[in-house]
């Protein structure tokens, strides 16, 4: 009974632990306004139209595009 009682404490944390990920992912969204602010791939700034226009945009145009052409975008060093 108490191993079953540890594997439910497990899964209790790792729900609790699951919603306070989501929820901060929900507020980090909520206070960015149009998407990211920067490339997740390069670190460049997203043009703010870019945004606007794909509001969930990861990544700046260069980099969308070299992923799409199947290449290998380039990946600044963050500064």
């Amino acid at each position: 009974m108490e191993k079953f009682a540890d594997v439910l404490d497990m899964a209790q944390a790792h729900t609790e632990r699951e919603i306070e990920l989501r929820v901060s992912a929900i507020q980090r969204h909520a206070n960015s306004g149009f998407g990211r602010e920067s490339c997740i791939l390069c670190g460049e700034p997203i043009p703010e139209s870019r945004r606007r226009h794909v509001p969930n945009a990861q990544r700046c145009a260069s980099c969308q595009e070299a992923l799409e052409r199947d290449q290998t975008p380039i990946r600044r060093s963050a500064a």
